[in-house]
């Protein structure tokens, strides 16, 4: 009898795929809380507006990003004539 293989190539790659965009979506978020917390280090702010807005439009950016790059189809679905 043949033994069945408990992850296929297509799960493989579905995991990476996925995984990935959460990472890249993390470093979204976090460029842009260090970028805002940066300049209110730099300006001397009491209150960290800076970091408050730029940390809310990481995940904005993160989200439309995820979004986007899950719809755009698979290269390999593709058929090439």
């Amino acid at each position: 009898m043949q033994k069945k293989k408990p992850y296929t190539t297509k799960k493989t790659n579905s995991f990476i795929r996925y995984s990935s965009l959460g990472f890249e979506m993390m470093a979204i978020i976090g460029g842009f809380t260090l970028l805002g917390y940066k300049i209110d280090q730099w300006m001397n702010n009491e209150f960290k507006g800076f970091t408050l807005a730029l940390v809310i439009l990481g995940v904005i950016v993160s989200i439309i990003y995820g979004i986007k790059s899950l719809l755009k189809p698979d290269n390999k679905s593709k058929k090439t004539k």
